[in-house]
């Protein structure tokens, strides 16, 4: 009984750990979202940090279609994180996890 248990804390251990890296990995990683129009580019990780951004000189002149442009471009961008940081979840608790009964990953 307590080698299962012994087992299974080392196993979780070994899942924070994983954890840990994943979230160091995905802090590295960067991606570009660039709007629709091409008049915005967002760079940044994949845990949501904005590293830069870049927008089309003509494109300062319209504060309005500046800020509907920027809402929309970051909105795609953060929607992409949360499913790839999901995705990267679900993968690494499957890889690091014990089987646990009625937990379906």
């Amino acid at each position: 009984m307590f080698g299962n248990i012994m087992e299974m804390m080392g196993k979780l251990q070994s899942a924070q750990e994983n954890f840990t890296k994943l979230k160091e990995r995905l802090d590295n990683q960067t991606f570009i979202e660039t709007s629709s129009d091409g008049t915005v580019s967002i760079t940044l990780t994949e845990l949501a940090t904005i590293k830069d951004i870049q927008i089309a000189s003509g494109l300062l002149a319209d504060k309005e279609q500046l800020e509907d442009t920027l809402v929309v471009t970051l909105n795609k961008a953060l929607e992409k994180v949360k499913e790839n940081a999901i995705e990267e979840a679900k993968r690494t608790a499957k890889e690091s996890l014990p089987s646990i009964p009625g937990l379906s990953i």
